[in-house]
């Protein structure tokens, strides 16, 4: 069975320090889904080898709210990973094309801040999407890569507006990546 979004969790989760990934599992026990401690335990044992301890926070989720509250209690660098519109053909190898937006940003304070502080935050997201960015391009010939996708290049990289996105700055990464889901 192919998790085609807790894969998108379980791949991302290996850039971040393992105190971050933590905190992602709060529910209680009495109200866990089947399979929530096993997809802990996998995120929990990933190797430390990618992991950017800039991190401060992990998100994976389209929930407005959640990712508002996240965002607003965020510190440092946030990882943010959005996964969008999917394309399905079953007929064929590689027939589910996901979307996904790839977002490292930190909050923005008008207060005590000039705009060499803001360029210097800016060239820190980018240094750490970049290398994000590249270990998808490494990881791509690897077929435990998110299920056995491949991420389409070119990568768009655009800056994110902080008044669109809960007052934080930053840069996304928007890119297709396919899947063969067996039936």
């Amino acid at each position: 069975m192919n998790d085609l979004i807790i894969d998108i969790f379980k791949y991302f989760g290996k850039f971040v320090p393992k105190s971050v990934l933590e905190k992602n599992f709060v529910q209680p026990t009495t109200s866990r889904l089947a399979g929530y401690d096993m997809i802990r335990a996998e995120v929990m044992a990933l190797p430390s080898t990618n992991e950017l301890p800039e991190l401060d926070t992990f998100i994976v989720s389209i929930n407005e709210n959640f990712v508002s509250e996240r965002m607003k209690n965020a510190i440092g660098y946030i990882l943010f990973v959005e996964y969008g519109a999917m394309t399905v053909d079953h007929t064929i190898p590689e027939g589910i094309i996901e979307q996904l937006a790839v977002s490292i940003v930190r909050k923005y304070s008008d207060s005590n801040n000039d705009s060499i502080n803001e360029l210097i935050q800016m060239d820190k997201c980018f240094e750490l999407l970049d290398k994000i960015l590249q270990t998808l391009m490494l990881d791509q010939s690897n077929l435990d890569f998110c299920g056995g996708a491949l991420v389409t290049v070119p990568v768009k990289v655009e800056p994110v507006d902080p008044a669109l996105f809960f007052g934080c700055g930053g840069w996304v990464a928007k890119f297709k990546k396919t899947n063969t889901k067996i039936i």
